[in-house]
């Protein structure tokens, strides 16, 4: 339990016993503080009193301890740019066709991960306000961005994790991010698909299915981000290589350990903020195992 200054010990299985005998070897192995089956990770009872939970997201403990050191510097991303709106109301107000439309408005309607496979994206839909809707979709509209945050991100599947349009629009399955200026919008895209922005927005993510997660806009809004106010010289250097690499093809989630695409953005993110690359290297290959991000059992 997480009261009384006793740590909370959370459990994550890499495998579910098997037979009878699995679950009462479990047990016993519990009595004694270790398993074969997954890890045990020991989380003081303050931090479960302040709502930190992150334990419970990794199989690995380096990355639940990676994240705890990211959250000693970065800021939630509210606090440098605005997030939203929903875009269950551009659903609502809009209707999608493949055909221009009168005012021109278009949309990246879709999260097809065999399109959108770099950070940059291209709209892929006309849209038109829905009879009787007209007020509601030009409010929409003018909310239009060009950074998109996943509101449901396939972990086991997917390439980016944030994405970047030439020119502003709405999004259907895709969360506008309003920073206030390109050049933090370009920064943050190419810190979001580094292994240490993933990292965060793994952490943040709801644990109902973990390699398919939904993401709130408290969720979202809670990502641990570089205060780029404080440090223009690192936006300035992340913007410059996104403006660089995206359109290079990242690969898959599950296949970033040995990314070159991934790697030079981890090499940016380190010189820029002053990591220390073989941490992050470390990271990177830690989460490039983890069962939640392959979509399959842990191997090593």
């Amino acid at each position: 339990g997480g009261g009384g200054g006793v740590d909370t010990r959370v459990i994550n299985l890499a495998r579910n016993p098997a037979t009878p005998a699995d679950a009462l070897r479990l047990l016993s192995q519990l009595d004694g503080g270790e398993i074969d089956m997954g890890t045990i990770q020991r989380v003081p009872a303050e931090r479960i009193k302040a709502g930190d939970w992150y334990a419970v997201n990794f199989l690995s403990p380096v990355l639940t301890s990676a994240f705890q050191r990211l959250k000693e510097w970065a800021v939630p991303l509210s606090e440098i740019a605005k997030v939203g709106p929903d875009s269950r109301g551009t659903r609502g107000a809009y209707r999608r066709t493949d055909w221009p439309t009168g005012d021109g408005r278009r949309a990246l309607w879709y999260h097809k991960t065999g399109v959108t496979q770099s950070m940059r994206a291209q709209t892929d839909s006309y849209i038109e306000p829905k009879p009787g809707k007209e007020q509601a979709a030009d409010k929409q509209w003018d909310q239009r961005s060009r950074l998109f945050l996943p509101y449901k991100l396939r972990i086991d599947i997917g390439h980016a994790a944030a994405v970047v349009l030439d020119e502003p629009a709405l999004a259907s399955i895709w969360i506008p991010c309003h920073p206030e200026d390109r050049e933090t919008e370009m920064a943050l895209c190419a810190y979001l698909n580094s292994s240490i922005g993933f990292l965060a927005m793994l952490a943040e993510r709801d644990n109902k299915i973990l390699n398919y997660p939904s993401m709130s806009l408290d969720t979202l809004r809670a990502l641990r981000v570089p205060d780029f106010r404080e440090r223009a010289e690192a936006r300035d250097a992340l913007a410059d290589v996104c403006a660089r690499l995206k359109d290079a093809t990242l690969a898959p989630f599950p296949q970033m350990a040995g990314d070159p695409v991934r790697r030079e953005l981890d090499a940016a993110v380190c010189a820029s903020l002053s990591l220390d690359p073989e941490w992050v290297a470390l990271v990177r290959s830690e989460l490039a195992r983890e069962p939640s991000v392959t979509g399959k059992r842990y191997a090593l």
